[in-house]
């Protein structure tokens, strides 16, 4: 369906990529607002109709799933389009950078900084509440309070358990933005020290490194990082030369060889203050060169990957839902293995990690039945170690068949997410 977008000199495309692409040839030059199909404020991208992250080959379902587009050969006009249906402004994309032709002014999406909450609690903290109350976060209702038979992880769930569904940089929205930047690059290589999501800019930086500037912020994304792996010099220096050599001479290369971006990601890991090495470089431009089938959607990654093993419902609705011909594993579980099997660097615990948020939105928003996945990492295998006295199961299995007998309507992400905080802050 094409329409006039309620402003003069402007053309919205809803269920009509025949129509939308027609307009891209015929409009070179022209610009396109990127929104949700009910549009917010929030969320209005601005984009060169050149731009790959609007106009590719690769993909089909522009304007049928969870995006519409609005075109116009005038910003002015689009942006007094946005400014009418939804009362904000344009947000120029980063890899186009259409503000240069425009005049619109890049917005950032700014950082939240960590709720009060999440700080260091006292031990003792409402260890005497007799009984459980209930408190109301978002959705869904989860209890103050939960009886285990091991008071650490009861006290870590009475310290944390309440704010976690509100609390920003936990859930992940099902919305192509979000999942590429918090599920993709904040979490496909957050492992061995690299705090990725604030390397991306989606979490606030933890540590003093006044000089860093997060890629978000840079304007270098999934479409950027995938341009740098594909110029030889630098693909083949990171396969090939960089073993044994100081992180020094690859970001070097990528200073030499991959212009205004390459210098950019350079000075961004110069001035990263966590550990960092070839990997990361590696992991986060090949990971990025193999979305670009994908249309440079992590979130089309998935739906193609649903419909690969056969569940056509996206997002799926049960994710516990048997799978494959002799249904041995769940849609979850074989979603984790065809991330592993698909992404450098990204194993068992990641693999959980870069789905496991996103569902907890989706169970929230009542989208989803509850799930099992979660993340093992350091963190819960210490917990577990120190405190599980061998009633809790160190295994992944184990854990969650456990935690379901006393909690069988909560995901054990929530407690999973508990554990990593009450071990963060010292409250065990």
């Amino acid at each position: 369906m094409t329409m006039t977008a309620n402003q003069p000199g402007t053309i919205q495309f809803v269920n009509d990529d025949d129509g939308y692409n027609s307009w891209l040839q015929e409009n070179p030059s022209g610009f396109v607002v990127n929104s949700e199909r009910s549009p917010k404020s929030s969320y209005l991208i601005l984009h060169k109709a050149a731009c790959r992250h609007i106009n590719s080959s690769a993909r089909s379902n522009w304007t049928t799933t969870d995006y519409i587009k609005t075109c116009s050969n005038d910003v002015s006009k689009l942006e007094a389009w946005a400014l009418q249906r939804t009362g904000g402004s344009l947000q120029c994309c980063g890899a186009c950078k259409p503000e240069s032709e425009s005049g619109v002014s890049v917005s950032i999406p700014p950082v939240i900084p960590p709720s009060p909450q999440s700080v260091k609690r006292d031990r003792t903290a409402g260890i005497s509440i007799p009984s459980p109350q209930h408190s109301v976060t978002g959705n869904r209702q989860i209890p103050d309070e939960i009886s285990t038979g091991c008071p650490e992880l009861d006290l870590v769930w009475r310290t944390y358990a309440a704010d976690i569904l509100g609390r920003p940089h936990v859930l992940i929205p099902d919305t192509e933005y979000d999942l590429n930047w918090h599920a993709f690059l904040g979490h496909s290589i957050d492992m061995q020290g690299f705090r990725a999501a604030e390397f991306a800019g989606v979490d606030p930086l933890s540590k003093h490194a006044p000089d860093f500037v997060p890629l978000r912020q840079r304007g270098i994304g999934i479409c950027e990082l995938a341009e740098l792996w594909n110029i030889p010099e630098i693909q083949q220096h990171i396969l090939n030369k960089s073993s044994g050599t100081p992180l020094h001479t690859t970001l070097d290369v990528l200073k030499t060889y991959g212009k205004e971006i390459g210098r950019s990601l350079a000075e961004a890991f110069d001035t990263f203050p966590y550990r960092k090495g070839h990997w990361t470089v590696r992991a986060l431009l090949q990971n990025s060169d193999h979305l670009g089938k994908y249309g440079f959607s992590f979130r089309q990654w998935l739906q193609d990957h649903c419909r690969e093993l056969q569940v056509e419902e996206f997002p799926p609705g049960n994710f516990r839902q048997p799978v494959g011909s002799v249904g041995r594993q769940t849609l979850e579980k074989m979603l984790r293995l065809h991330l592993d099997k698909a992404f450098f660097q990204v194993g068992p615990a990641l693999a959980a990690y870069m789905l496991c948020d996103w569902q907890l939105w989706l169970w929230n928003e009542r989208k989803t039945e509850v799930f099992a996945n979660f993340k093992l990492d350091s963190f819960h295998e210490k917990f577990v170690d120190k405190y599980g006295r061998g009633v809790i199961p160190p295994d992944e299995d184990g854990f969650v068949e456990w935690w379901f007998s006393h909690q069988p309507d909560l995901p054990p992400r929530l407690a999973n997410e508990c554990i990593w905080l009450g071990i963060e802050n010292g409250v065990v």
